[in-house]
């Protein structure tokens, strides 16, 4: 007896994705013969052939491009019951993000644009125009790097074409560190956070306990998982912020890298100066007993300087935009290497791609998400 089913059903799982991630399409299909359960995996962007006899319309696709999956059932010209159902191959990934951090880093994108833009950051004139161009079209959740499809003679012809005033750059943002926890935690029972206010019940990350936090054991989840992307990553050098987060950070991902090309640490990409106590340095010479293999030579001061200059006051945007400015200029152009592997901060790099380098895609240009690898091109050009 065969069970007549609706004409057509949809069951969706939605969940907010910062970009568009590849799909794969999944066709079940039954028939009225006992135990008879077909399987068809098929591309992105062809349909499985056992299903183009199903009556199937657009709607799943546009659906699919808003959530995780989306199941259609249809029934066939023969009579039998097929399901399509489309399934991100991010799925897996997805966990290690909340909705939540999701969520924030669009309203940052958006509120520090605003802000960048009110302050009149976006359009000041330096001597050295720095020009940023994305390395591939393919962004998932969590990376923007080079296409994984890029053969070595594809890369290799950049490079030898491009002039020595051109560099590939990976950044990286550090993974979740206990700092983002309670800040999302706030979030999640709607309590504002003034990252301007001494007050610890204001803001929680001028609270003395938070001086240089760890990551989390989900930030060195979100950092272990973006170790095979880094792997396939041809970087003759890391530099890494003297900040405890990044430097887990750049062990966890950056792992295979460690012992075969230099290491250094630079206090030219660290996070914002001043106030909060999160962006707080430990004393080198701590640091350096914990990362013996890092060079920390660049750095001028075993005590924290820098942070401590601005005192109760935080580093404004244009002061952190001339900052960023010359270490691009001054430290990263002259470097010898033709590809260099970075792991900063999410303000920080917003405001390098928004406030010093001129970058045309505006995905590029988002807040990253905690652990996020970007891979650009990035060109120097004298006005």
């Amino acid at each position: 007896v065969m069970v007549m089913l609706p004409p057509r059903i949809v069951l969706g799982i939605t969940a907010a994705s910062v970009a568009a991630p590849r799909w794969t399409y999944i066709a079940l299909a039954f028939s009225p013969r006992p135990n008879a359960f077909h399987r068809i995996n098929g591309s992105a962007t062809s349909r499985p052939s056992s299903a183009a006899s199903a009556i199937f319309t657009s709607s799943s696709i546009a659906a699919a491009a808003t959530g995780k999956e989306i199941c259609e059932t249809a029934i066939t010209p023969q009579g039998t019951a097929e399901v399509l159902c489309t399934v991100s191959n991010d799925d897996h990934r997805s966990s290690l993000w909340s909705d939540v951090a999701i969520n924030a880093a669009r309203q940052f994108t958006i509120t520090q644009r605003k802000k960048l833009k009110e302050l009149g950051a976006l359009d000041v004139e330096r001597p050295v125009r720095i020009v940023g161009e994305p390395l591939t079209d393919d962004c998932g959740l969590g990376d923007c790097a080079i296409d994984q499809d890029d053969d070595d003679d594809t890369i290799s012809k950049e490079k030898s074409s491009s002039s020595s005033n051109t560099k590939t750059i990976h950044f990286q943002r550090h993974g979740q560190g206990y700092h983002n926890l309670i800040c999302d935690m706030w979030r999640e029972l709607d309590r504002p956070i003034d990252f301007d206010s001494p007050d610890p019940n204001l803001n929680p990350v001028v609270r003395p306990e938070f001086l240089d936090p760890p990551l989390t054991a989900l930030g060195m989840q979100q950092c272990t998982s973006q170790r095979s992307l880094c792997a396939t990553l041809s970087p003759q050098l890391v530099i890494v912020s003297p900040m405890l987060r990044c430097l887990q950070t750049a062990k966890l991902s950056f792992r295979d890298h460690v012992g075969k090309v230099p290491w250094v640490s630079h206090e030219g990409c660290r996070e914002e100066l001043g106030l909060l106590v999160g962006n707080k340095r430990r004393p080198v010479g701590e640091i350096r007993e914990d990362y013996p293999e890092i060079d920390f030579s660049d750095i001028e001061h075993d005590g924290d300087v820098l942070w401590e200059e601005y005192g109760e006051r935080r580093e404004t945007l244009l002061e952190k935009s001339e900052r960023i400015y010359e270490f691009l200029t001054e430290y990263i152009r002259h470097r010898p290497e033709d590809e260099i592997s970075i792991v900063c901060h999410s303000a920080y790099l917003f405001t390098l791609l928004n406030a010093v380098m001129d970058v045309d895609d505006e995905e590029l240009g988002s807040w990253f998400l905690t652990s996020e690898v970007r891979s650009l091109q990035m060109t120097f050009i004298e006005r």
